[in-house]
């Protein structure tokens, strides 16, 4: 379906968004410029503005969702823009123009703007949004499917669809022959094939979308625009093994795309490789079957994550710069996902660290229950996945065990370290860590999602609990799941002051809660996983190795996630759990 071209009037360049006038028909000039607009809008998938370019004046816009912001700095240059021209803010906004024809005589320009990268919240679009008195959770929910691309890929993506539209550029002139008009319609095909294909993978660049499925639906859409025999995807990720990914009939395997690749270890690699008439050569004779082929490398800076070749070219064609130029695209898509997966993962890297390191302080101030916190984040992961619940949630709350008591950091040490039972007094001392953490962590931007766990895991689903008194399923998933492992582990565990619990009455215990203090759903779930759970707790020492090394945790479909490595955790040391009213300890 077209975009809807939306008539607006200014008020403010630099942040206020445009109030829309009432829909009115285009002046008969103004026609070409808003059918180039619209044309741009659905072969980009991007909404845009179509504006007057010395004045900044919006006349229309594709997408009435979208909010009407062009700044200052970006309309002064609008006159000299008569390129695709790429604005890059502090904002983390990237503004690009593209030239479309005359508005009554005078310049005009469409414009749009995506985000440089995941993440960003730019001020000016807040502002916009809350003039326009947008909801906090409608703007959040706009935000995130705004398109986010690299810089480079913005530019390559603009000029292939200027190259390929030459006609939006200026004003209707004569109808040109038929052959002409048939040879332009094929090429305006072709070009919004390729900008289908950019778009798609673009928008399907997420850090949860693994490497191997970017690539599969790379080699699905090049099929459909590129009429080869085989597209290859080699793909060398250090998370995963290396793979040989291919749709349709590939003249080689894998061990021979590598022979392939060494073939031309001197190349200069800036630039996709193109060869021709390849049975006629030496090449040919060591690769029977390969006519023709396009090889270029996934990479991102001096990285490379692998290789995209596409062979055999139908109908006896020759390839040219024309699909090795659509290639080096795909591929550059690809190589910034990869490399986007790799800060990701060291991104991931230096959180657990700081993560340890709180975790460490902990520790410092309470060593009789170490490792508690580990056994905790262990077990509650292991519950969550005996839940079903998707990976990125496991991760949370593995991080979140391990910081689920990190407020008792503000208690007195002589309390947490009190070799016999607690005063009324000094419970309501203890009693204030979920809070202190909760503040702790509410202050750490990347550990935001992983508040539920640490200020609610000592609530009840009763109502009884602290520190909010919450009942039910108004207590978080991810608390009630919590609560599971903190009691459990805790009553189960040696104390200075007493023996941990024999098994079977501690499951008595569980038992005769559930639905009372714990989510039956929970408990169910512990019963379930009973034996991998035992395993946990009589297998883990944070001194004689990492309990990942022993103990599988997937055998329900979840996994330890790559950055979670004994290496990374194995000093990730923790405190002791809290009372609760049916298991009654210090911890």
């Amino acid at each position: 379906m077209s975009p809807e071209l939306m008539p607006r009037s200014l008020v403010d360049h630099d942040t206020a968004p445009l109030s829309a006038t009432q829909p009115r028909a285009p002046h008969s000039d103004e026609s070409a410029a808003l059918n180039a607009t619209r044309r741009y809008a659905e072969l980009l998938g991007m909404p845009l503005l179509c504006c007057e370019a010395r004045s900044g004046k919006i006349v229309a816009q594709t997408d009435n969702e979208q909010l009407p912001v062009i700044p200052t700095d970006v309309i002064r240059q609008l006159p000299q823009a008569r390129v695709p021209k790429v604005f890059q803010m502090p904002s983390g906004l990237m503004y690009f123009t593209l030239p479309v024809p005359p508005i009554q005589g005078a310049l005009a320009s469409a414009v749009g703007y995506v985000l440089l990268r995941p993440g960003v919240r730019p001020s000016d679009l807040v502002l916009a949004a809350a003039r326009c008195g947008w909801s906090q959770v409608r703007f959040e929910r706009w935000l995130a499917e705004l398109p986010q691309l690299p810089r480079t890929m913005l530019e390559a993506i603009l000029r292939n669809v200027t190259e390929g539209l030459p006609l939006l550029t200026a004003a209707p002139t004569a109808p040109e022959s038929a052959p002409e008009l048939d040879a332009i319609a094929a090429e305006l095909d072709y070009t919004y094939e390729e900008i289908s294909l950019l778009h798609t993978l673009t928008q399907n660049m997420q850090i949860s979308r693994a490497p191997r499925e970017l690539a599969e639906l790379s080699l699905q859409r090049l099929a459909s625009v590129v009429q080869a025999e085989a597209h290859v995807i080699c793909l060398d990720d250090p998370a995963d093994p290396p793979m040989f990914l291919h749709e349709g009939h590939a003249p080689f395997d894998q061990s021979g795309m590598t022979r392939l690749v060494a073939r031309f270890e001197d190349y200069d690699w800036s630039r996709p490789l193109v060869k021709n008439f390849v049975p006629e050569t030496l090449l040919g004779s060591d690769f029977p079957g390969l006519k023709n082929f396009v090889l270029t490398p996934i990479s991102e800076g001096n990285r490379r994550f692998g290789w995209l070749c596409s062979c055999n070219l139908g109908g006896d064609q020759e390839f040219g710069t024309v699909q090795a130029s659509l290639l080096a695209s795909v591929a550059s898509i690809l190589g910034t996902h990869g490399r986007n997966l790799d800060l990701y993962r060291q991104h991931e890297e230096l959180l657990l660290c700081f993560v340890r390191s709180l975790v460490s302080s902990l520790d410092a101030k309470d060593p009789y229950t170490r490792g508690h916190s580990v056994r905790v984040a262990l077990i509650a992961r292991r519950l969550g996945a005996e839940m079903k619940l998707p990976e990125e949630d496991l991760q949370d709350i593995y991080l979140s065990g391990l910081l689920h008591d990190i407020g008792k950091i503000g208690v007195d040490d002589q309390i947490l370290r009190k070799p016999s039972a607690l005063t009324p007094e000094e419970f309501e001392q203890v009693k204030k860590h979920p809070v202190i953490g909760y503040n702790i962590v509410a202050g750490l931007k990347n550990l935001r999602r992983i508040i539920p766990g640490v200020r609610h895991h000592h609530e009840s689903w009763s109502g009884d609990g602290y520190p909010d008194g919450l009942a039910g399923e108004e207590i978080p998933l991810m608390a009630r799941i919590m609560a599971v492992a903190d009691s459990y582990d805790a009553m189960g565990s040696d104390r200075p002051y007493r023996k941990g619990m024999p098994q079977q009455l501690l499951e008595n215990i569980l038992r005769k809660g559930a639905g009372v203090q714990w989510d039956a759903r929970v408990v169910t779930a512990y019963f379930n996983a009973r034996d991998a759970i035992k395993q946990i707790c009589d297998t883990y020492s944070p001194t004689d190795g990492f309990l990942l090394d022993q103990t599988p945790l997937d055998s329900c479909g979840g996994s330890m996630p790559a950055a979670l490595t004994p290496e990374s955790l194995r000093a990730a040391l923790s405190a002791p759990s809290l009372t609760t009213p049916v298991a009654a300890t210090n911890g």
